[in-house]
């Protein structure tokens, strides 16, 4: 048997499956990136961010002092 083994010098060929689908998986990442910035930005309307991240169930932003002042104001 004269097969190389793989050791943690070598690298292991990819098969083109697993080179597509960590691809993906590193489009989506950054996609999910994207839209946690978006999220998280003060200058984004906070009611748009917070319906964005709770319909994506990602965590929740932290409302900037005008938005508290707004929130406060109106109840």
């Amino acid at each position: 048997m004269n097969r190389p083994e793989a050791t943690a010098n070598t690298s292991v060929p990819q098969s083109p499956n697993l080179r597509s689908a960590e691809n993906d998986l590193q489009r989506l990442r950054g996609r999910l990136r994207t839209v946690a910035e978006f999220i998280h930005d003060p200058a984004i309307d906070f009611a748009a961010r917070h319906a964005l991240a709770q319909r994506l169930g990602l965590p929740m932003p932290t409302p900037t002092p005008a938005a508290r002042q707004t929130k406060e104001a109106t109840q």
